[in-house]
């Protein structure tokens, strides 16, 4: 619940409960996993949806239902992974009582111990992981995934776009259109081409931004862990979805092709 307010806040009191035993390894996985659900629906109702919605109208409300739909199959197979794989357990929470000074003064002192020590752990850590993953970026290694993408139904111009999702959403937006504008995309390739620079955009935030700070909460091995689990199912996904694309695609394209062949 805290994560719909302030998912760094939830993030930080897994980290407290996996550091005092309260919850062991795979509870905080799990946990940890479903708190990507309500930041993933904040950014993009906040940051993604008032650009892209006034450029890209409805292509651009299709793209975010398909958005919001991929996280929340993500988050529905998390807690039903949660359900089979976890334990019941009799919980009894005693609330503190006496001086309500005193338990507000040892909370804020509690809560600014702990987050020095998640800030000390994050920047020892998160530091160097990030170095690595943008000397990485800089050498090209998001640039040559577009190289391989010619199979895809999708025009020239919009294997040009791909990249420049990574570079800069509201120019691709702009870009996807004016290419709609003069009929070399229609919806189903404007679609396919925002969800393929998606998975370009996700695969490097998840290097860039998931792995180097969870490392620095959850250590190495267990961030490790967050970090594929949620990948792999939100980025699986965004391929399954590009797959069905594609898929409508070959078929519609097909039919229209043995239609006018038989006219």
């Amino acid at each position: 619940m805290t994560a719909f307010g302030s998912p760094i806040t939830s993030v930080a009191m897994l980290s407290e409960f996996y550091d005092e035993g309260k919850i062991d390894q795979k509870e905080t996985l799990l946990a940890t996993v479903a708190t990507w659900f309500p930041q993933e629906i904040y950014e993009s109702l906040v940051y993604i949806s008032p650009t892209i919605v006034p450029i890209l109208g409805v292509v651009g409300i299709a793209y975010l239902s398909l958005f919001v739909l991929n996280d929340t199959i993500v988050a529905l197979l998390v807690l039903i992974a949660g359900r089979a794989l976890l334990t019941r357990k009799d919980c009894e929470f005693a609330s503190e009582t006496g001086d309500k000074k005193l338990v507000i003064r040892t909370t804020l002192k509690r809560s600014v111990i702990n987050s020095v020590k998640l800030l000390k752990r994050v920047v020892l850590v998160a530091f160097p992981v990030s170095i690595l993953v943008f000397v990485l970026i800089d050498l090209g290694t998001f640039d040559a995934f577009s190289q391989y993408l010619g199979w895809m139904p999708l025009p020239p111009e919009a294997l040009a776009i791909i990249p420049l999702v990574v570079a800069n959403l509201t120019a691709a937006y702009v870009t996807v259109a004016d290419l709609m504008e003069t009929e070399v995309l229609d919806i189903k390739l404007a679609l396919l081409t925002l969800l393929v620079g998606n998975l370009l955009v996700s695969t490097r935030y998840i290097l860039t931004h998931r792995l180097p700070y969870y490392s620095g909460i959850f250590g190495p091995v267990l961030s490790l862990k967050i970090v594929s689990a949620s990948a792999g199912l939100r980025l699986g996904l965004t391929v399954l979805m590009i797959f069905t694309l594609v898929w409508l695609y070959d078929r519609l394209f097909c039919c229209q092709v043995t239609s006018c062949t038989y006219k």
